[in-house]
């Protein structure tokens, strides 16, 4: 005669093949309503990590030019997606690498750059100047990450400061390339 330890059951343990395919579905479903918020939250990370590195340059460029007594500028260079700081003059040149080049986050690239009222470039270089005394070229920069979602940082001429905004800001609003 067969024994039985206590609290257990004379029926095999285990999961139905129903109980396993509405499991599945409801995981189906769930990944279904999950994974496109997901996927725009990494696009969106390239964008707001370019932004940052961007914030960090252009604290470090005034820092370096106060601290330094010497004019500084953060050289952006549009078409490669690199940006660094240099004194005054010392543009990278004959395609050496600069000390402390960075470069914009996975899929992410300048649109253009606006310095004062009347300069806007989109290709070629852009160098920001940073003066001892805490003043800086007031200047916009565009980014554009994967979804066409773009970012607009803008520099503030006499603090420094850096504000970012979601979207194509300050000036004209049409979609840029």
């Amino acid at each position: 005669m067969p024994t039985y330890g206590a609290g257990r059951s004379s029926e095999p343990a285990g999961f139905t093949l129903l109980e396993l395919a509405v499991v599945l579905l409801l995981l189906v479903v769930v990944l279904g309503l999950v994974l496109p918020e997901a996927s725009s939250l990494f696009t969106d990370s390239d964008l707001r990590t370019s932004a940052r590195r961007l914030a960090g340059s252009v604290a470090g460029a005034r820092n370096e030019a106060m601290l330094g007594g010497r004019i500084q500028q953060l050289v952006i260079d549009l078409e490669s997606g690199s940006f660094w700081i240099a004194p005054a003059g010392e543009v990278e040149e004959g395609g050496k690498p600069a000390p402390r080049k960075q470069t914009l986050a996975g899929q992410v690239r300048f649109l253009d750059v606006r310095k004062g009222e009347d300069e806007t470039r989109n290709t070629g270089r852009v160098a920001l100047r940073f003066h001892p005394k805490g003043l800086v070229e007031p200047a916009v920069i565009h980014l554009k990450g994967p979804g066409n979602r773009m970012r607009t940082l803008s520099i503030k001429p006499f603090s420094g400061r850096l504000s970012i905004e979601d979207g194509y800001l300050g000036g004209d609003t049409a979609e840029k390339g």
